[in-house]
């Protein structure tokens, strides 16, 4: 059990509904080294032991690529690329990892 398991209790309705993808190679992760719920993003891609693309906004092509894509500056940011090759934009820190989870975690 870990700490987003006591706030929210599972996956949220953004993360369900966010197109799944057979591998971690189709995710990337916008984020600032600096913010902490960029961090709580990667402390679960650490705990669930995944490679993700990682995009630092601090660098401006980064942020453009976000920003022309996502249409937000928020992070952090999973970026996740669809079978047709659109991208899916998902925000907030605890979708992201609700995500993560119901996707790749050990009962997925």
């Amino acid at each position: 059990m870990s700490l987003f398991d006591w706030f929210g209790g599972g996956a949220s309705k953004a993360a369900e509904a966010a197109p799944a993808v057979q591998s971690p190679e189709k995710l990337a992760l916008y984020k600032k080294e600096w913010c902490p719920f960029c961090q709580k993003v990667s402390a679960v891609v650490r705990e669930l032991d995944l490679e993700l693309a990682e995009y630092d906004t601090n660098n401006p092509e980064h942020l453009q690529a976000l920003m022309a894509g996502g249409g937000q500056r928020m992070v952090p940011c999973l970026r996740i690329e669809q079978a047709n090759g659109d991208y899916f934009w998902l925000y907030e820190s605890a979708d992201i990892a609700a995500y993560l989870r119901l996707h790749f975690g050990k009962a997925s």
